[in-house]
């Protein structure tokens, strides 16, 4: 699991710095957050009806007094980092991306030009130099991106979002892997998820299905979420979430 996680939230943070959808800021969360730390627990021990629960993992995310997200990691029980990233923003483009892991640095993306609907970067992966496109178009709500490196295409994506700008159907396809993933999200009235639908397919078509639901317990005074519960397709629990805010002042 916590292999997952740590390839989703690097994935996710160069998909933020190289398309032109982005969340609300501070990640759509309300006032001006600073940072966010996740502590996500055994649901073992919560079903069963005691107060403690042990850490699994946790995650954390730094944001901007302009609500873009600078930095986050994930990491292990005892607070190691296990892979972290971090992006600079000049005038609100994300001018750099970095992803590390094990304290290497795996990949860096810095921003080129932008010529119409295309995005030129130089991809830094090891030793090799790579020009990467990212061609962008939107319309209303739906923003689609086709992202080429030294000319063959790699991926595409399209993310239709709510009138908050939330994210309520994302499908992604890596075009060299013949991978794809299909996401469908549901929120409640203050714009929490609440429901989440995914589908993964191989390279050979097989379909591999999951479903979480979150149950929010607890709120700050800003109406931030503080504790979550998720439970699978089952309606089984799956983990509890806690979950710190520091807030610019």
């Amino acid at each position: 699991m916590r292999k997952s996680i740590i390839l989703a939230v690097l994935s996710v943070t160069l998909l933020s710095c190289n398309r032109s959808y982005q969340e609300p800021p501070f990640g759509g969360m309300k006032g001006r957050v600073e940072k966010v730390t996740e502590y996500h627990k055994m649901a073992e021990v919560w079903f069963a009806g005691r107060t403690g629960t042990d850490v699994m993992y946790m995650n954390a995310s730094v944001y901007d007094i302009n609500g873009h997200e600078i930095a986050s990691a994930v990491m292990d029980s005892i607070g190691r980092i296990q892979a972290e990233a971090e992006s600079v923003f000049e005038n609100n483009v994300c001018i750099r991306s970095t992803q590390r892991s094990g304290g290497r640095t795996i990949v860096q993306i810095n921003f080129m030009e932008r010529k119409g609907h295309d995005i030129l970067y130089d991809k830094i992966l090891g030793n090799s130099i790579i020009n990467m496109v990212v061609n962008e178009s939107s319309f209303l709500r739906r923003y689609k991106s086709l992202v080429s490196e030294n000319g063959q295409a790699t991926s595409s994506s399209t993310i239709r979002v709510n009138r908050k700008g939330m994210p309520v159907k994302v499908d992604i396809f890596d075009l060299k892997a013949g991978t794809s993933s299909h996401e469908k999200n549901k929120y409640d009235r203050k714009n929490n998820l609440i429901e989440k639908h995914i589908v993964r397919k191989d390279a050979s078509g097989k379909e591999t299905q999951e479903v979480v639901y979150t149950k929010y317990a607890r709120f700050d005074d800003h109406g931030n979420w503080t504790e979550a519960r998720t439970f699978n397709k089952n309606r089984l629990p799956v983990e509890v979430i806690n979950r710190e805010i520091v807030y610019w002042q």
